[in-house]
């Protein structure tokens, strides 16, 4: 997969300028990565983008306890959370049927030959308590002064599906109670939000209180998330009210008919031929467990310091620095509602970058012979890591705009703009100025409604309307009248 232009600024334009053409010297992917990305590909068709992170994702688990990310007095862990929503019936699970075995094998034979601990969550209908954990009485032998023994109830911790190493697989993440809470996935969102802070503190150990026991209930969960689902209708409201997705990288697609097209001409296609899905699940298990042996042995070399594992040159803080400054640009322009959402995720996003740059770096580690020029950060893995990132960034801000914007149309619908703009079509003066009060006391008459009613309207209508001051009174236009003057 041929992602970017290797010069500078040909990459970096690329950033705003889908359309530009970029022709020499391509940029790819490390080759494991690159020859994952195209073999998934022929499972699950066109979806590139998430077949890298897959990739990544699962790469960053296995490397989470011997590579730390050193940010001044901080320092941030490898594991990256990805959450892929796009239109059903477009490849999500078949990807995931893809790439599942892979994860399996793998985790059994670092688990049998190299004293791991891993596995998959994937239930899809669990409760709080079956997710964290919960306490339970038991009967216990307690040995009393004189030598005897007595029965007494203790409350013992029973841990839950997300406790330990992995992955968290949904494959239907909308039932996961982010979307929809309901009275038994209510802390869903506190859970996901806690155990996706950085390893390296103790922030990412979830701790509940219960009726049961004298301290709280610990779960630890140290696993990364590949999560999967159609668009939700409650997204926006996720997004911009709640903080958790936030924290995941997000690729978003409403797959265009023409390309839905496609992908059942490449169904038909396939349609009675027979391919091995066992060649690649033998080699992509023992490419992770290669990387994993690589890691380690980095790791050992430098005295099981996971701040000393990789090194990040300053060209590669250059790159960055260019990466945020685009990303910045990218939404100046945008509406209000999208610019205030994408700027809780840019520092998000940086920090993606920052992950997916340091798994290029690993992933590219055993094809160089030299050991010493393995583990270091360059540019051109910033460059790699923003290739991917980039694409999730700028489709969810097209998606958010677009869904804000036909949310904002159908609020407006429900506030009666037609009436606003009917009055003000009538009752302007030449340049389509009218009196704020003499708008809302039109508009109450044509409605029949009261003032609190109007009051309550105008905030929903109020971006489709030019607002200036003269003297105390507050005077409106609609702005498609500025716009036709223009």
């Amino acid at each position: 997969m041929n992602i970017e232009n290797n010069n500078e600024d040909e990459a970096f334009y690329a950033f705003i300028d889908d359309d530009k053409q970029v022709t020499s010297n391509k940029l790819t992917l490390p080759e494991i990565a690159q020859k994952f990305t195209e073999d998934a590909v022929q499972a699950s068709n066109y979806n590139n983008v998430p077949a890298s992170l897959a990739f990544f994702t699962m790469l960053g688990q296995l490397c989470k306890d011997m590579v730390a990310i050193p940010s001044g007095v901080n320092k941030d862990d490898i594991r990256l959370h990805f959450l892929w929503l796009q239109t059903s019936g477009t490849g999500k699970s078949t990807l995931t049927n893809w790439f599942k075995p892979i994860v399996e094998r793998t985790f059994t034979i670092l688990n049998t030959d190299h004293g791991q601990d891993f596995n998959i969550f994937d239930v899809t209908d669990y409760t709080d308590a079956a997710l964290i954990g919960s306490m339970e009485n038991a009967e216990e032998q307690v040995q009393q002064e004189d030598g005897s023994f007595v029965t007494v109830q203790v409350a013992r911790p029973t841990p839950g599906q997300l406790e330990g190493n992995g992955l968290a697989m949904w494959d239907e993440f909308e039932y996961s109670g982010i979307f929809k809470q309901s009275q038994h996935k209510e802390n869903s969102i506190v859970y996901l939000n806690t155990f996706m802070n950085t390893l390296w503190g103790s922030t990412w150990i979830i701790k509940k209180k219960l009726k049961l026991g004298d301290e709280p209930l610990e779960c630890r969960c140290k696993r990364s998330s590949f999560a999967t689902s159609y668009i939700p209708k409650q997204l926006t409201t996720v997004i911009t009210e709640k903080g958790v997705l936030q924290r995941m990288l997000i690729f978003i697609w409403e797959v265009p008919q023409h390309q839905q097209q496609q992908m059942r001409r490449r169904l038909i296609s396939d349609w009675g031929t027979i391919k091995s899905a066992e060649e690649p699940l033998l080699k992509y298990a023992d490419a992770f467990v290669k990387l994993f042996q690589v890691v380690k042995e980095r790791y050992e070399e430098v005295d099981c310091d996971p701040l000393k594992v990789v090194t990040i040159n300053k060209q590669a803080n250059d790159a960055l620095t260019r990466e945020c400054i685009l990303m910045e640009e990218y939404i100046t322009d945008s509406r209000q509602e999208v610019f205030e959402a994408m700027e809780t995720f840019i520092n998000r996003i940086l920090k993606h970058i920052q992950k997916l740059a340091v798994l290029c770096c690993i992933a590219e580690a055993p094809s160089i012979p030299d050991k010493s020029k393995r583990f270091i950060v360059t540019q051109n893995h910033v460059l790699q890591a923003s290739s991917l990132v980039r694409q999730c960034y700028k489709s969810l801000v097209s998606w958010l705009d677009e869904a804000l914007r036909v949310e904002h149309k159908s609020m407006a619908n429900q506030a009666n703009y037609a009436v606003f703009k009917k009055i003000c079509k009538q009752e302007a003066d030449e340049q389509g100025w009218i009196h704020k009060a003499e708008l809302f006391s039109k508009v109450r008459q044509e409605t029949q409604k009261g003032a609190a009613t109007i009051y309550k309207w105008w905030p929903k209508v109020e971006e489709y309307f030019e607002t200036r001051k003269i003297s105390k009174s507050t005077y409106v236009r609609l702005k498609e009248d500025v716009n036709n003057e223009t």
